[in-house]
């Protein structure tokens, strides 16, 4: 057999969406280099997607262009059974004693204290806490012993000298390869001074206020309990502390966090009820959202009005403070990287219920879903009109079209809408039946509500094992096992509710739909297949897989394209797929694309989709994800005005304020963009139960 000659590649072959860093594909985008590092240190250099978001949400913040280091902290923080006791600690010492320094932070032994570090660095500073392990060595083998030690003004777990000293050493190592990162020489290994040495960021460091001070602890680590508490409390809080079983089997993790400096002295609160700003001065607020406040504007506030800024976009203003709730400072930290210690020094993997958020990383898709006040009002307008002015029960009869100059609607029994008071509107002046376009986010994703949940809801031999109840009963097998529903999430439970919920809303409005598109994700697809049972269609109308509409391919340039389920694949799932339909588009998961290329890919779809359905007539529905709406009245106002060239397509701002299974409306002869044929949806978030609180009754 002839051996196989190698090949030579070409400059431009070897070139390929790899080759391209997520600072590379931002600027692409058009966003300013300075603003792209920034947002990529504030979300942990996670995701192209992370930091567009971020950048779309700080679009108003008058600081985003300002120049200020990040400080960061290097901990070693405990997981898995001694953690559980930790946070059951916290909370019983919030009940017993008010609200304590110790309370602001998770439970960690410092390693190395808060220093500061350009954007341009942080990357470089995660990457360091791997090289540190690695560089020190496999940890002891014995279990690491905390004592207890309590005072009248601090309570603490303090670590044995014994074994302290691998985590010395960890912290000793840290401190030497940020000194070379930041271009500050090391002067001891228990405090570094900046002393001009010329390394990568040395003159940067000058320039922009870098920490000229790095420490590294090696004295007395310990887990800090309580401390600046009341002396009334002390007794409570030494009993709580009698109770913890430190001794208890755990694991533990090298963690490096962030936090934006500005706000290093100042009080988190999260937002607990939003509010629609009525003057100029004054701070939207969303659910989930954390506001910087000082603390002085508690005490000098004569009418419950304070001042503070949002983490979620970094614009400032008054608001009332009774719609937020303290919360701990490290909530509005970023997690850059997270290395588990090995084996030796304890459990062999995390508790099934424990992941990396102890603090909130940074929400992406689900980042805003806004309750306006505006909805309450029209939802108001609604029951009074059902309760006591005994109107005919349909939202649209009530708050009316919110569209771009239309009259109110009303449905009419063919599966239309028109005008109060007679049905002619829904047909066009030609007397053809005026069609509904629909597009569609997809519902609550497995991904966003839990986490890193593969690793916990697989077992050794790649079977699912549910563990939460909103998790799917089931999944079916696909090409790639738990690796593929790693990159393609499935649905919550309550995603597919959501989606039942939208079809269900336009039965019940007389629409029907006759030709459905989804995005190749699976998270679509499932939406698709909901939506039809709560729109109780007919079998017939089956679901029309199409990768055109997938999202943005570079925001999957770090960890790689989804391998997407084949129709038949579905189709053994038990979702009711076409199995003969033909893409418009075969979407190559190895070449990148620019933004004007995943607009035109959509348009085609959505175009053609429209084109080729036009003489059969019915409505369309393309169920995607948050940036399909905009996508969609974008290519129909384009059909619209016949334009065919380079639409130079930019991210909207409205893709952070598109929740699940939001539905956008476009009608055509004439095209108008329209309100949805069926009301919104709202729902509230719910925390994971612990039942084991119920053992302290």
């Amino acid at each position: 057999m002839t051996n196989l000659p190698p090949r030579k590649f070409s400059t431009s072959s070897k070139t390929s969406k790899q080759d391209s860093t997520p600072l590379q594909i931002l600027l692409q985008m058009g966003f300013p280099k300075n603003r792209v590092l920034k947002a990529l240190a504030a979300t942990g250099n996670r995701s192209v997607q992370l930091a567009s978001d971020w950048l779309l949400t700080h679009v108003n913040d008058a600081f985003i262009d300002v120049e200020q280091p990040r400080e960061y902290i290097f901990y070693a923080s405990p997981t898995g059974p001694l953690l559980t006791q930790l946070r059951e600690f916290w909370e019983k010492s919030k009940v017993v004693s008010t609200w304590n320094r110790a309370h602001n932070f998770p439970p960690h032994i410092t390693l190395v204290s808060f220093f500061k570090a350009p954007d341009e660095a942080s990357l470089q500073l995660a990457k360091a806490v791997k090289q540190v392990v690695e560089m020190v060595g496999d940890p002891p083998m014995s279990q690491l012993k905390l004592e207890p030690y309590v005072s009248h003004n601090f309570m603490g777990l303090f670590l044995s000298e014994e074994h302290a000293e691998y985590l010395k050493k960890i912290a000793v190592q840290f401190v030497k390869e940020v000194s070379s990162i930041l271009g500050v020489k090391v002067d001891t290994y228990e405090h570094l001074d900046a002393l001009g040495a010329c390394f990568p960021w040395c003159t940067m460091a000058q320039e922009k206020d870098i920490s000229t001070n790095l420490e590294a602890h090696v004295k007395s680590l310990h887990i800090t309990l309580a401390y600046h508490f009341e002396a009334s409390a002390y007794d409570s809080l030494k009993k709580l502390v009698e109770e913890l079983r430190p001794e208890t089997l755990s694991s533990w993790e090298l963690r490096l966090y962030s936090r934006d400096s500005r706000f290093a002295n100042h009080l988190v609160h999260k937002v607990t009820q939003s509010y629609v700003p009525v003057a100029n001065d004054e701070l939207e607020l969303v659910i989930g959202d954390y506001i910087y406040i000082e603390e002085k504007q508690f005490d000098s506030s004569p009418d419950g009005w304070v001042h503070g800024t949002s983490w979620l976009t970094g614009v400032s203003g008054y608001l009332p403070a009774v719609y937020t709730q303290r919360t701990a400072e490290s909530d509005a930290w970023t997690l850059h990287r997270a290395i588990t210690l090995g084996n030796n020094l304890g459990a062999e993997s995390k508790s099934e219920s424990e992941t990396d958020a102890d603090m909130a990383s940074y929400p992406h898709e689900d980042l805003a879903q806004e309750k306006s006040e505006d909805t309450y009002k029209d939802w108001e307008k609604y029951w009074k009109a059902v309760t006591f002015d005994k109107a005919e029960a349909g939202i649209l009869n009530v708050i009316g079209d919110k569209g771009l100059g239309l009259k109110s609607e009303k449905a009419c029994g063919n599966g239309d809408t028109a005008s109060m008071g007679d049905c002619k509107e829904a047909k066009a002046k030609d007397g053809k039946e005026r069609r509904w376009i629909l597009g569609m986010r997809h519902g609550e994703r497995v991904d966003l509500t839990y986490g890193a949940w593969v690793p916990y809801c697989f077992d050794d031999n790649g079977t699912y094992v549910r563990k939460d109840l909103n998790m799917p009963i089931k999944l079916s097998e696909r090409k790639g096992g738990k690796d593929s529903y790693a990159l393609d999430t499935p649905l919550t439970r309550v995603g597919h509710l959501q989606a039942q919920l939208v079809g269900e809303g336009m039965r019940l409005n007389g629409v029907t739909v006759k030709h459905v598109y989804a995005s190749a994700a699976l998270r679509s697809i499932e939406t698709a297949h909901s939506f039809l049972q709560g729109l109780q269609a007919d079998p017939s109308v089956k679901i029309r897989v199409e990768p055109g509409l997938f999202e943005y391919k570079m925001w999957y340039q770090t960890k790689g394209m989804p391998t997407f389920m084949t129709t038949q694949e579905l189709h053994d799932a038990g979702l009711n797929v076409d199995v003969n339909y033909k893409p418009y588009i075969d979407l190559d998961p190895n070449t990148p694309e620019t933004l004007d290329e995943f607009f035109k890919r959509n348009e085609l779809v959505m175009q053609s989709a429209w084109n080729e359905s036009h003489a059969e007539g019915g409505n369309i529905i393309f169920v995607g994800h948050a940036a399909t709406l905009d996508l969609m009245v974008l290519a129909f106002k384009r059909l619209a005005q016949g334009k065919t060239d380079e639409p130079n397509y930019q991210i909207s701002q409205n893709l952070l304020r598109v929740p699940y299974c939001a539905v956008g409306a476009v009608r055509d002869n004439p095209w108008e963009v329209v309100s949805p044929p069926c009301p919104p949806s709202i729902n509230s978030s719910s925390a994971r139960y612990n039942w084991k609180m119920l053992l302290d009754i």
